[in-house]
Order: C-alpha cells, then sequence, then structure tokens
C-alpha cells in the first residue's frame, strides 16, 4: 500500500512538471511572436519608399550628403541587422520546440535588446528622411513669406530713402547681398538641395530682421545726431564766441575749443557709424559723444556761475575783510589796555600781529586777484575758488581774534571772582576760630595751629597780590585754589577735634558711674585727662576712655555716639 501511494505521487508530479514545462512552453513561443511582429512592424515602416523617392528627385548638396549617409544605415539594417533578429528568432523557437527554456529566454532577450535599438535607429531613419521630404515645401512656403518682407523693406527704401541719409547706399548693399542669396536659394532648389536652401532661408531671415532693426533705428539716430548734438556743438561754438567777446577767461588747464573739437569729432564719428549701419558702435560713439559734449558744456557753465558767484559776493569778501581787519586793531588795543592791570602770559599781542599780517597777505592776494580780473588774466572759476579760500582764512582768523578778546575779558570777572573768594575765605577763617572758642577747647595741636596760621598767612597774601597795580591772575588763581583746599582741611579737623573733645566729656560723665565699683578706671580717667587738657589729643583721649568704658559695659562706645549724634541732630 504504501509504495503505490508513492507511485501515485511520483505520477502526480511527473504530470505536474510536464504541464510546467508545456506552460512556459507556449509562454514563450508567444513571446517569440510578438518579437517577431516587431520585426514586422520594423520592417513595414516606410523608409525604402522614402529613400526611393528622393533617389528620383536627384537631390544634391547638403540634402544629397544627408541622404546617402541614411541610406546606408538603412542598408546596415536591412542586409546585416534585420537577417541576423531572423536568425536568433528561429533559434529561440528551436529552443523552445526542444523544450529549452532557459536558454530560449536567454536569446530572446538579446533579441528584445537588439529590436529596441534597430526600432529606434530606423524611426531615426524616417524621420531625417520625412524632413528632407517636407524641406522642399517648407522652404517653398519660408521662401515666399520671407520675400514678401525683403519686397517690402526694398520699397520701403525706394519710397523713403531721404530719412536713412548716407545709411542709404549701406542699407542697398545689405539688400543686394540678400538678393544675391535669394539667388542661391533658387539654384539649390533646383539642384534639389532643400535642406542646403533652407539653410539659406535662415540666414536670409536673419539678414532680413537686422535690416529691419537697422531700417528703424537709423532714422531716430540721425534725427538726434542732427536736431540735438550738432546744434549743441554749434550752440557750444557760437557760446564760446560771445564769451570771448566778454573777455571770459580759462583755467590753465581747459582749452575749450579743443573740447569743442574733441566734442564735433565725436558726432562726425558717430555719423560714420549710422552711415555704415554700424548700430552697435553707432550708439557707442552717441554715448561719448554726450558725454563729450556735457563735460564741454560743464566748463563753460562753471566758468558762467562763477562770474555770477563774483558779482555776489565781491563786496561781501572786502566787508569780511574789514571787519576782521577792524577786529584786530580792536584786539590789539584791547590787549594794550588790558595789560596795563593784568600780566599776559600767552603771547596775545604777538598773536595778533600774526593775525596782522596774515590779514595783510589775503588783502594782498584780494588786490592781486581783482587787478587780475579787471586785466582778464584770470578765469572767474579760478577767481571763485581764491575767493573762497580768502573767505575762509579770514573766518579762521576771526575765530583766533575773538578767542583772544575773549579771554581778556574773562580776565575782569576772573578778579571779581577772586575778591569773592578772599572774602569768603576770611569770613571761613573767622567762623572755624569761633567754632574753637565757643565750645571752649583746652588747647589745639601744634600742626593744625600751624595749618591754621599758614592759610592764614596766604589769605592776606592773597589780599597783597589783588590790591597790587597789575594783577597776575595765574598766580592769584593758584593761590586761591591753595587757600581752598587749605580751608576745607581746617574745616574738616576742626569738626572732628570738636565732636571727639564732646565724646570724650560724655565718655568720662559715662565712666563715672562705674568708678566705684571699678576703681581701675581712676588710671584710665587721669591718662585721659593728661591726652584731653596736656597734649590735646582729643580722639586719641576719647578712644583710651571708651574703650575702657567697653570693657566693663559692652556697647557703651556705640552708645555714647549715638546719643551725642541725636542731640546734634536735634539742635
Amino acid at each position: 500500500m504504501p509504495f503505490l501511494i508513492a507511485l501515485l505521487i511520483l505520477i502526480i508530479l511527473v504530470l505536474l512538471g510536464y504541464g510546467l514545462i508545456y506552460y512556459l512552453g507556449r509562454k514563450q513561443t508567444q513571446a517569440n511572436i510578438e518579437l517577431d511582429e516587431q520585426k514586422q512592424e520594423i520592417m513595414s515602416t516606410p523608409v525604402a519608399d522614402k529613400l526611393y523617392t528622393l533617389r528620383n528627385k536627384n537631390v544634391s548638396g547638403a540634402t544629397r550628403r544627408v541622404y546617402e549617409s541614411e541610406q546606408a544605415k538603412w542598408q546596415t539594417i536591412t542586409r546585416f541587422r534585420l537577417p541576423e533578429i531572423e536568425a536568433a528568432l528561429v533559434s529561440a523557437q528551436d529552443y523552445t520546440d526542444k523544450y529549452n527554456i532557459v536558454k530560449a529566454r536567454s536569446v530572446a532577450d538579446e533579441v528584445e535588446t537588439i529590436l529596441e535599438e534597430t526600432k529606434n535607429e530606423v524611426s531615426g531613419i524616417n524621420d531625417r528622411l520625412t524632413e528632407i521630404l517636407a524641406s522642399e515645401k517648407a522652404s517653398e512656403d519660408k521662401h515666399e513669406e520671407t520675400y514678401d518682407r525683403y519686397a517690402a523693406l526694398r520699397k520701403q527704401l525706394l519710397a523713403h530713402g531721404y530719412k536713412f541719409g548716407d545709411a542709404l547706399e549701406t542699407l542697398e548693399h545689405h539688400l543686394a547681398y540678400i538678393e544675391l542669396d535669394f539667388t542661391k536659394y533658387h539654384q539649390q532648389m533646383n539642384d534639389g538641395d532643400f535642406l542646403g536652401a533652407q539653410e539659406v532661408l535662415v540666414q536670409i531671415d536673419a539678414d532680413l530682421n537686422e535690416l529691419e532693426q537697422m531700417m528703424e533705428k537709423i532714422p531716430d539716430l540721425y534725427t538726434k545726431l542732427n536736431e540735438e548734438y550738432v546744434e549743441q556743438v554749434a550752440d557750444m561754438k557760437q557760446g564760446f564766441a560771445h564769451m570771448e567777446e566778454e573777455h571770459f577767461q580759462f583755467p590753465i588747464d581747459v582749452d575749450i575749443p579743443k573740447e569743442i573739437s574733441n566734442s564735433e569729432k565725436k558726432v562726425v564719428e558717430a555719423k560714420r557709424a549710422v552711415s555704415d549701419a554700424d548700430l552697435t558702435q553707432a550708439s557707442e560713439l552717441m554715448e561719448a559723444a554726450g558725454v563729450q559734449i556735457d563735460h564741454t558744456y560743464t566748463l563753460m557753465e562753471k566758468e558762467i556761475a562763477s562770474r555770477e558767484y563774483i558779482g555776489k559776493n565781491q563786496g561781501a569778501v572786502q566787508r569780511r575783510l574789514e571787519q576782521v581787519t577792524q577786529s584786530n586793531r580792536y584786539g590789539a588795543l584791547e590787549i594794550d589796555r588790558v595789560s596795563q592791570n593784568y600780566l599776559l602770559y600767552d603771547n596775545e599781542m604777538g598773536k595778533m600781529q600774526e593775525y596782522a599780517d596774515q590779514i595783510e597777505r589775503q588783502k594782498e592776494l584780494l588786490k592781486t586777484t581783482d587787478d587780475q580780473l579787471a586785466e582778464h588774466q584770470i578765469a572767474y572759476s579760478d577767481m571763485e575758488a581764491r575767493y573762497r579760500e580768502i573767505y575762509d582764512q579770514l573766518t579762521e582768523i576771526d575765530k583766533g581774534q575773538s578767542a583772544i578778546v575773549v579771554a581778556l575779558a574773562n580776565l575782569r570777572q576772573r578778579e571779581r571772582d577772586a575778591r569773592d573768594d578772599l572774602y569768603m575765605f576770611e569770613l571761613d577763617l573767622r567762623n572755624i576760630k569761633r567754632s574753637v572758642e565757643i565750645h571752649h577747647l583746652p588747647g589745639l595741636t601744634d600742626d593744625y595751629l600751624d595749618y591754621f596760621f599758614d592759610t592764614s598767612d596766604r589769605i592776606d597774601h592773597l589780599s597783597e597780590l589783588l590790591n597790587r597795580v597789575k594783577l597776575d591772575m595765574l598766580e592769584i588763581e593758584n593761590l586761591t585754589d591753595q587757600i581752598a583746599k587749605g580751608i576745607e582741611y581746617l574745616d574738616d579737623e576742626t569738626e572732628k577735634q570738636v565732636r571727639a573733645a564732646q565724646l570724650t566729656e560724655n565718655a568720662i560723665q559715662y565712666a563715672n558711674r562705674f568708678r566705684p565699683q571699678h576703681p581701675e578706671l581712676n588710671e584710665v580717667i587721669e591718662r585721659t585727662y593728661y591726652l584731653f587738657d596736656k597734649e590735646f589729643l582729643y580722639e586719641d583721649a576719647f578712644e583710651n576712655i571708651a574703650q575702657a568704658v567697653d570693657l566693663i559695659q559692652p556697647g557703651a562706645r556705640q552708645e555714647i555716639i549715638q546719643q551725642y549724634d541725636q542731640e546734634n541732630q536735634v539742635r
């Protein structure tokens, strides 16, 4: 029984295997048929008919070269490629019939690749041959359109040639060249070179575009040259002649006749370029001519504007010179007057004399410039530059002179300030002395007294300096600063000594409460009195007694100070 089952399974597997092989064989056969159909489709492409048609047209030139190239490609395909494909297809089918499916599939894949390449090549050949055959009709249609444009331009030149001036001959030459190209076109069409004829038409079309642009732009260029640039050159010549009549001069580096000549030359060069119908060069030359004309106008207009400036400012510069001269004289007199009462350290008279010399140089320069103008020996622009320079120099001189005069005027105020300071110093010193007296201090240290009397002597010396016939304000102000610092020191030191003395007295009173219980305080208090009454070292005296009390009653020192500050704040 098991043997029968195994045999049955084997038979089923064999049948399935044969069935699969049969199915794959049928599928491969169908694939081979489809590849053969693709081959037939390629062979049905009407390449041969088109080659035959072109051969009968007796094509030549570029057309013939393309025709021969495509014919050679087609012959290669028909003689070699297609038979190779046919043989491969037979081989694939043979392998299929023998149920060698793997080999059959491999050969079929190779055929499919070759067919795809061949199909693309044949399609390209067919498209190019179609293009050649269509080019004849396309060229004839294009020729009709292009010739109509040519005829219209020729008619326009004949009817309106006056618009184009000297460029008419150049434009007619362009038409003649185009006409020769039409002759070449007809010759190539008659010879069957349709592609060559198309190329000629493309060139004719480009030439017509260029000619249309020339005919559109040249009249405007001529109009601009004749009605704008030529007129501007004539205007500059006339303007320069008028300026010469009015004795205008120009800077040494400016040659107006040469500038006008350069403008005229550039206009002539631009006209020549327009006549040659070289629009690019014409535009560049016209731009250069415009720049040159504007430059020349600018040079001429600058002199006219400068003359207007001179007319408006000649009197102003003269008045400015007179005003600065008068200020210099006043400054010199003021220096002389002030120097009788004050010592001057900044060479004010020397500076004022230097300013006087500068004024004299500017005066000479102004006179020379005015004389040159009267004799027509200077350009207005150069004169304007000098006028501006003179005015600026006079302004700087005036600033310097004014600064000196202001400094002199301040001397009187500085003297008043010093006298006010003297009064305040004397009052402050009396107040310091009174402050010491009203607090009945037993005495003051030698250092303090020396500083006090030294400050007092300086105040007396300041009074002497201020009573002199000629005051030395630098010395006075230097001494004033020293006294101010001395007074400030004495104020601070007096306040410290008075405060320390009163704190010491309060601390002794505070300590007396503890003397019965702490007899050691007797010695401290005795030492404190010695420092207070004999040495006048009030701060040391306070520190001596305060430290001792603080040991007995912690915080006592701070309590004494706070109580003192509160009492004095209330007062």
